[in-house]
């Protein structure tokens, strides 16, 4: 990672902060794209190209796994930052969204967290109600903030 600069590194992560992040998940496609799609429906067969048949998989919906390396490059870059209060407000950020998760965690049967969810984290029935890679990411985020 350290092939980059950490400027532009940070900013690119305020991005998906403020574009591609999601009450649980990160949207697979920026919503302004004319294509997206936030509601995965594999079962649509209807003509619409952008969403039938479950074309829109990865054109909107947002996956929780995704969310977990975004925390976890989060805190990395927020240690390599100049002052001390970015990484005091990362860990607050962090922890708001793995509360989250664990709410969500607790109110699944399968007590696990699924693969993927509707806009705003809406429950999507066409995913995996719970994804071993989901639930890796944020286990990799709670060893990171352990070593903090």
């Amino acid at each position: 990672p350290e092939m980059f600069n950490k400027t532009n590194i940070w900013l690119a992560l305020k991005q998906v902060e403020t574009i591609l992040l999601g009450k649980y998940g990160i949207k697979t496609l920026d919503p302004s794209d004319y294509n997206y799609v936030g509601d995965y429906v594999n079962d649509d067969d209807s003509h619409d190209y952008k969403r039938a048949h479950g074309f829109n998989y990865h054109n909107g919906p947002e996956w929780l796994w995704l969310t977990g390396y975004y925390l976890r490059a989060k805190l990395y870059w927020s240690k390599q930052q100049s002052d001390s209060i970015t990484l005091k407000e990362t860990i607050k950020h962090i922890r708001k969204i793995i509360s989250l998760h664990i709410d969500l965690l607790n109110l699944n049967d399968w007590k696990g967290l699924p693969e993927l969810t509707n806009d705003d984290g809406q429950s999507c029935s066409y995913s995996c109600y719970i994804q071993s890679c989901s639930c890796a990411t944020f286990l990799e985020v709670l060893y990171d903030l352990s070593k903090i």
